[in-house]
C-alpha cells in the first residue's frame, strides 16, 4: 500500500489524486506513524462525498469547513449509520473552508441557490459502487 521510495520528503512525482489535500497519497507520514498504534480503522471518503458535506454543513449548520473537517464529517456520518442509536461519536473539524477557497471550494460549487445540497443520505451513497 506505501511506497518507501516516496517517503515524506522525497516527492518523486505528482501526488495529487484527489482535490482533498493529503488524502490518497500512498507513503506513510511521520506524523502518522506517530500515531499509527492508535488508529482502530479507516473509513474511505471520495471527493464528491467530502465536496457535498461540505456544502451540507454550510446550508443546513451554517459551519464552513474545509475538505479535512468535510471529510471527517462523512467518516463520523458513516460510522453513526453502522453503529446505529445510542452510540457517541466524535470527531474533529480541523480546518476552515477560508483556507480552501480556490481549489476545494472552488470545484464545491456555489452555496444555496439553485442546485442546493443533497440529504445526508444522499451523501453518504455518493460514489458508492452499486452492482
Amino acid at each position: 500500500m506505501f511506497d518507501p521510495k516516496e517517503r515524506e520528503g522525497t516527492r518523486r512525482r505528482h501526488q495529487v489524486d484527489t482535490i482533498v489535500e493529503g488524502i490518497g497519497i500512498n507513503r506513510v507520514t511521520a506524523n502518522f506513524e506517530a500515531g499509527r498504534e492508535l488508529v482502530d480503522d479507516a473509513i474511505r471518503v471520495n471527493d464528491e462525498q467530502a465536496m457535498a458535506m461540505a456544502r451540507w454543513l454550510v446550508e443546513k449548520d451554517g459551519i464552513f469547513a474545509g475538505s479535512s473537517s468535510a471529510v471527517n464529517c462523512v467518516a463520523a456520518a458513516k460510522l453513526a449509520m453502522e453503529m446505529g442509536p445510542g452510540n457517541r461519536i466524535v470527531t474533529i473539524l480541523c480546518d476552515s473552508g477560508t483556507r480552501h477557497l480556490s481549489k476545494f471550494w472552488a470545484k464545491a460549487g456555489a452555496i444555496g441557490g439553485d442546485d442546493p445540497s443533497p440529504d445526508l443520505d444522499s451523501i453518504l451513497r455518493l460514489g458508492d459502487i452499486t452492482t
